[in-house]
């Protein structure tokens, strides 16, 4: 197939009311994910609109693509592998059902392997992916992401840092009530409840501390999702549970147990992560029990149903009042649109789920609102954010949970989450499918409020080098992570200096184990 037909292909998956036309933004995006930069989509959008005049937002993508050719321009025949593997599968799917017949897969195997040995391979391989290949028909948009092996969201590792000027943030909209700790010190409480081993438990976390910058990771990452440094080598240690240290009304431990908090009641408590990586990232944990785990809802799935339910509407509810509230925030990085009126539709706006292992161990609601930090942006797109077989939606998390007594499991430490995961396959929930329908969502609203624009940073960096956006030059000596840290703080809407202790302390009683707690 010629690069032209591809490409059009490629853009017609966007056009839905096969118009002819997409909207530039969306337009765009495609063009990066074929292989151009974000810049030079934008120029070569800008002179074709300039040049043909219309309508500046709606463009005409047949018309764009014959005026590259036609001009002598650049026009990218080098799709990103899985964009090509997906256009061939479009050639034998021109109604975009998503859907060929199983006896398709081979023809579409030899178009982009020449290795007969290595289609046969694949094609065994692919015919035991029973929730890809499914009856005679194959999901290709799910075969591809297994093909490839990595998130389905893909894109050049290029973004802007650096931010010109004052970021915009929002207050805490909320009576703070200052409480008074009920231990001055992390050793405090341990002395205290020397005798009581289940207690002192729950102050640990198995992690794996990034050298770069000090981050506790999960004791299974391989990368560091906050600095993306490798933590090869690095070896396993423990420390302590900020989550339960705010719930025991604890002082300090390295460091002051403060939270930026959002919404707080005697039962939960949501409040910005300290190290968030988009505009409204919060972290919802249940207050009244201790969870060390998503693993441990399955000992009863009724129960854990409705604590999951309740840590979204909580974090929900927050997300309205300390964002949704805030006008000035609202258009700057949503497009002036008005709040989600239903939860539904809140859901479509974030990134929600939990993570297994965790950092932190008292189970917590991720509540990722988009957009994402432009770095942390390249990192979804790369797989190191949400990272499958570790990220678990909530989409997933509650429709697993709502099979009820079908689901229910002896959970205990040792429990394997991938024994959770086939149990709750073998009932008819798939995670992977619900992981990559996440991502897409993801992707979704990252075109929704595609809010970063050139002219509010100093810098684009691109494949680890750093270029000025005034100069265009190659600056050498910049870092890419000192900077990218620097942004960390300067863009998340925590800020330690305006932070508080959790009003409702907890005294080791009042804390059970969940789902006694309920």
């Amino acid at each position: 197939m010629a690069p032209y037909d591809m490409i059009v292909k490629v853009f017609k998956e966007h056009d839905r009311a096969r118009r002819g036309v997409i909207d530039r933004s969306v337009l765009q995006k495609v063009m990066v994910g074929v292989g151009h930069e974000n810049d030079e989509a934008d120029c070569l959008l800008t002179s074709f609109v300039e040049s043909k005049g219309g309508d500046p937002k709606l463009v005409h993508y047949e018309d764009f693509i014959l005026w590259l050719l036609d001009d002598g321009l650049d026009l990218k025949s080098d799709l990103a592998p899985q964009e090509r593997v997906r256009s061939v599968f479009l050639s034998y799917d021109p109604d975009g059902t998503g859907s060929v017949p199983v006896s398709t897969l081979r023809s579409v195997l030899q178009e982009i392997q020449p290795d007969q040995k290595e289609v046969d391979r694949v094609l065994e391989e692919s015919m035991k992916l029973d929730s890809i290949v499914i009856g005679s028909e194959v999901k290709y948009d799910k075969w591809i992401g297994w093909m490839f092996k990595d998130s389905i969201i893909k894109g050049p590792m290029s973004y802007y840092a650096q931010p010109r000027g004052e970021i915009l943030k929002v207050p805490r909209v909320l009576d703070v009530v200052e409480a008074e700790p009920a231990y001055s010190s992390i050793d405090e409480f341990r002395e205290k409840h020397a005798n009581e081993p289940h207690l002192l438990q729950q102050l640990r976390n198995r992690v794996r501390v990034c050298g770069r910058c000090s981050k506790p990771n999960a004791y299974t990452m391989k990368t560091c999702n906050n600095c993306s440094t490798s933590l090869a080598g690095i070896e396993e240690s423990f420390n302590d549970n900020l989550f339960m240290g705010f719930i025991y009304g604890i002082a300090k431990g390295k460091f002051p147990y403060m939270v930026s908090t959002r919404r707080e009641s005697p039962d939960m408590l949501a409040f910005d992560d300290p190290l968030g990586v988009g505009v409204a990232h919060m972290c919802v944990i249940p207050t009244n029990m201790f969870c060390p785990d998503l693993r441990y809802l399955f000992r009863d799935p009724v129960k854990g149903l409705k604590l999951v339910d309740d840590l979204m509407e909580f974090g929900r509810q927050a997300m309205l009042d300390q964002y949704w509230s805030h006008a000035g925030f609202r258009k700057k990085y949503w497009c002036d649109e008005e709040p989600p009126k239903s939860l539904e539709d809140m859901i479509e706006l974030a990134g929600l789920g939990f993570n297994f292992p965790p950092s932190m161990f008292q189970l917590h609601l991720q509540f990722i609102h988009g957009p994402w930090f432009p770095f942390h942006e390249v990192m979804l797109r790369k797989g190191v954010h949400l990272q499958r077989d570790r990220f678990f939606p909530f989409e997933y998390v509650r429709a697993a949970l709502a099979l009820g007594d079908q689901a229910r499991m002896d959970v205990d430490a040792d429990t394997k989450i991938e024994d959770i995961v086939e149990r709750i396959a073998s009932l008819g929930v798939d995670y992977h499918t619900m992981h990559d329908s996440m991502l897409k969502k993801c992707e979704r609203f990252s075109q929704r409020f595609d809010v970063w624009r050139p002219e509010d940073f100093e810098y684009k960096v691109t494949d680890g080098k750093v270029f000025s956006l005034r100069s265009g030059e190659h600056l050498e000596t910049e870092q890419p992570k000192d900077i990218q840290n620097e942004d960390n703080l300067r863009m998340k809407n925590y800020d330690k200096n305006k932070c508080s202790y959790y009003k409702y302390i907890k005294s080791p009683g009042e804390v059970q184990m969940f789902p006694s707690s309920l």
